[in-house]
C-alpha cells in the first residue's frame, strides 16, 4: 500500500477511543476510591499526561498517589482495550508514537501498524511503505 496521506490525529477522526478512555478513568477513579467525577470531567483531561490528567481532576492529590494513578489507569486500559476497541475501518495504517501515553508494548498490543519514537522516524516509515 502506498502512503499518499499523513493525519496527525486519532480521536474522533480515524476512531474514538473517548469512550474507553472516560471508563478507564473512573474504573480507576472507583478503584483507588477517589471522589467520583463526571463524564464530562473526565473527558476534558483527554489529551494530558496521565499525571495531568489526575493533577486536573484532583487539584489537591498527594504527588505519592499520582503514579500510583497511572499504574492502576494503564492496568485498566489495557483490560478495556480487549472489550471497547476504537473503530478501525477506514482502511488505514496506523503508526504509534511512544511520546504519548501508551508503552511500545502497549502500542504493538493494540495493533499499531508501525511504532515511532521520534518525529523523523515517520520519514522512514513513509519512504519504505512508497516503493
Amino acid at each position: 500500500m502506498s502512503i499518499k496521506l499523513i493525519i496527525f490525529d486519532f480521536d474522533r477522526t480515524l476512531g474514538d477511543t473517548r469512550r474507553n478512555i472516560v471508563t478507564t478513568m473512573q474504573m480507576v477513579i472507583k478503584e483507588l476510591q477517589l471522589p467520583e467525577r463526571t463524564e464530562t470531567e473526565c473527558a476534558s483531561t483527554i489529551g494530558l499526561p496521565l499525571a495531568g490528567c489526575f493533577r486536573s481532576l484532583f487539584p489537591d492529590i498527594q504527588d505519592e498517589l499520582i503514579p500510583r494513578c497511572a499504574e492502576t489507569y494503564r492496568r485498566i486500559f489495557n483490560e478495556n482495550l480487549q472489550k471497547i476497541t476504537p473503530g478501525a475501518n477506514a482502511g488505514t495504517k496506523t503508526c504509534g508514537v511512544t511520546w504519548g501515553n501508551g508503552t511500545r508494548e502497549e502500542l504493538k498490543e493494540a495493533g499499531a501498524d508501525f511504532i515511532i519514537d521520534r518525529m523523523e522516524d515517520l520519514i522512514g516509515v513513509t519512504s519504505n511503505n512508497n516503493k
